[in-house]
């Protein structure tokens, strides 16, 4: 993922986490309100309990009804005393006047408000009155007349202040009311919020639980689909694949599709525009294999596609996948780039091919390895003959593992003869494989593409350069003016980041001159000008080892490329010295191939010299550095030891030296001086 949709990723999860905090803050702000709603609705009824408004009107209504009993009392004393006066009577307004100061008594606690002090002042008042009338009528006879008038006097003050008294509760009644109607509005007020309180926190709760829902589904999208595609990814095909069932009638074309030359799309014009072309062929894939196909992305540049093949004949099928797989190539617009997208696939069909959905996934995988060696862009269906192709390339590989382990690999040497100064200033490492369990010698062709297809050429490289490495140190004891020990570096290990530091450490340990070593790559190592070749290119450079092109012609060299990195070394592939004779169309190429290594300074080297003809006509086209069979076979390091005694032995090889550096010092025209690069400089 780039920076740029790394940041868009973020920034989106953020958001997401800011929405799903916001109903917890909400809900949160909405139980502090619930709470203090409450606070004030507990407070609002402890107001309403503690007003004792209702107990205080009822008070005062019973004080109201004894004093209509006192009132009746004083008026039937008035008839008694024009009828006649009696101790019953005295009795009877005693008793009015007790139940009258009993009602006071009872009713003096339910005044507790702040406006009530004027009526307990009243309240009071009536009480000392009703309490001395009480005891003057206990002592009055019915012959005292005149205390009879004075204690009906005292009656009508008594009946004054009762009305004075029942205008002033009546008043305060209205107070009492109005303060239960504000009380009980606040209560419901208080309940009210209370209640609105409650229902946000239950829709934000709501509304938390579907926003989690919703977070929760695409956790669970982004874990299944690819974040550059939107497809399906690994994770989630692999459960699609285990919630399919066995139906011999529903059968399936499984397909892998992986895209040609995507690495350079990336290395070239950037990872954006990698990203672009992966949605571009996504959009191609649903297109053309339909709506209903099953698009996933299983890694890096790879895709797998099934299709229903049910209700198609086996070759329909093959003619449908066919020409859905020729829509695949395309051109995609990135910026003011044309980019020729293509792929190569590979096809299995489920259940036919076999019943285990993953053992058909690899066989498609297997077709799609199959397609590739064929020369990519193109769509391979799986057979048998794939399947056996691949079981030999397994055994194979773990033999030559255990060869590896086990001794069996050693290098032959093939030396590189220059012609015109009769000596050899290099030779090349070969490897080869003597199987213990057969005797044979197995030549490259037949285990190192093998090797090629995992990580087993590595091993096999690193042995190769290190044993060249020790071989050339020991060179260097034996003969004054040793050979350069030239060695082929495969594509995959030439890559890799630590390549130059692994070759340094060699050269310090057998502590050879980093000049005597020569590594040799294809046109295709540095085709794609690749970051990690260039670097190790320079990386070499500095070191001092040299370089060497080798098989050019056959691939697609860049010329312009090619200029700045100028090998010390081109070695023209025998293809073209096999059909050098008699085709003048072969010579041109071969000699414009010289010419170009004479532009930019290097040596040419003729590789497949096997006659005296071909000798003869690639020196007359101005190549005088030949390698083949007739000079040598390639052969162990003893037998090349011999070999080299006999035919180029070191005192000649030293004066034949002396006499090349001097003719090319003598080339130099001017005072130019150009960078010198002899190989045989010890």
């Amino acid at each position: 993922m780039n920076l740029l949709a790394f940041l868009r990723f973020r920034k989106a999860d953020i958001l997401r986490k800011a929405a799903n905090l916001l109903p917890i803050f909400f809900t949160a702000i909405l139980l502090v309100f619930a709470e203090n709603s409450a606070l004030e609705a507990y407070r609002t009824f402890q107001r309403i309990e503690a007003s004792n408004a209702s107990q205080a009107i009822q008070a005062g209504r019973d004080i109201g009804d004894q004093a209509k009993l006192v009132e009746m009392s004083r008026r039937k004393l008035g008839n008694r005393l024009i009828l006649g006066f009696t101790l019953d009577d005295a009795h009877d307004i005693r008793e009015s006047l007790r139940q009258l100061l009993s009602t006071i008594e009872g009713a003096r606690s339910s005044f507790i408000m702040p406006g009530d002090a004027a009526l307990i002042s009243q309240i009071d008042s009536i009480a000392e009155l009703a309490s001395g009338l009480s005891a003057a009528f206990a002592n009055v006879g019915p012959e005292d007349t005149a205390i009879l008038n004075a204690l009906d006097g005292d009656l009508r003050r008594l009946s004054e202040k009762f009305r004075l008294l029942q205008e002033n509760m009546s008043e305060q009644g209205v107070r009492y009311i109005a303060l239960q109607g504000e009380t009980l509005a606040a209560s419901y007020s208080a309940m009210l919020k209370l209640s609105i309180a409650l229902v946000g926190a239950i829709v934000s709760m709501l509304a938390l639980l579907v926003l989690n829902r919703r977070a929760t589904w695409q956790a669970n999208y982004r874990a299944d689909h690819d974040v550059t595609t939107g497809v399906l990814n690994r994770r989630a095909f692999e459960r699609w694949i285990e919630g399919i069932h066995f139906d011999p009638q529903a059968s399936k074309a499984v397909m892998v599709f992986d895209l040609d030359n995507f690495k350079e799309v990336n290395d070239e014009l950037g990872h954006m525009a990698g990203d672009h072309v992966l949605k571009a062929f996504v959009g191609s894939l649903v297109t053309s294999f339909g709506q209903d196909a099953l698009v996933v992305r299983w890694g890096g540049d790879e895709f797998v596609v099934v299709v229903s093949t049910e209700g198609f004949v086996e070759a329909g099928a093959v003619t449908l996948l066919r020409a859905s797989f020729a829509r695949l190539q395309s051109i995609v617009r990135f910026g003011d780039t044309d980019i020729d997208v293509r792929c190569s696939g590979g096809a299995a069909v489920w259940p036919s091919d076999s019943r285990d959905f993953h053992e058909v996934l690899q066989l498609a995988d297997l077709a799609l390895y199959k397609a590739k060696s064929r020369g990519k862009s193109r769509l391979q269906f799986y057979d048998t003959d794939i399947l056996n192709e691949r079981h030999k390339v397994i055994a194979l590989r773990e033999r030559l593992r255990a060869a590896l382990r086990d001794g069996e690999l050693s290098l032959y040497w093939q030396p590189q003869v220059d012609v015109e100064h009769g000596y050899v200033p290099s030779a090349e490492a070969l490897i080869r494989w003597t199987d213990r369990e057969t005797g044979r010698l197995v030549p490259p062709s037949e285990f190192i593409p093998a090797a090629e297809t995992s990580d087993l050429i590595i091993e096999i490289d690193n042995f190769v350069i290190e044993e060249a490495v020790r071989t050339a140190a020991k060179w260097s004891t034996i003969w004054q003016y040793p050979p350069i020990a030239a060695v082929n570096v495969s594509a995959m290990h030439f890559q890799r980041r630590e390549f130059v530091g692994q070759v340094r450490d060699l050269l310090r340990r057998y502590n050879l001159s980093p000049d005597r070593l020569e590594l040799e790559i294809t046109e295709g190592v540095i085709l794609g000008n690749n970051t990690e070749v260039t670097r190790n290119l320079k990386g070499l450079e500095a070191l001092g080892v040299h370089i060497a092109l080798d098989d050019f012609g056959t691939g697609y060299s860049n010329i312009a490329y090619l200029s700045q990195l100028k090998p010390d070394r081109l070695k023209i592939d025998q293809t073209f010295i096999a059909s050098l004779s008699g085709s003048c169309q072969m010579s041109s190429l071969v000699s414009a191939i010289i010419g170009i290594g004479k532009a930019i300074n290097c040596e040419v080297v003729a590789e497949g010299v096997e006659t005296a003809e071909q000798l003869e006509l690639v020196q007359r086209l101005g190549c005088c550095l030949v390698q083949g069979y007739h000079f040598a076979k390639p052969m162990p390091d003893e037998e090349f030891q011999v070999w080299r005694d006999a035919n180029y032995p070191d005192a000649v090889a030293a004066v034949r030296h002396l006499r090349r550096v001097g003719d090319r010092l003598a080339s130099v025209i001017g005072g130019d001086i150009v960078r010198s690069r002899d190989h045989d400089v010890p």
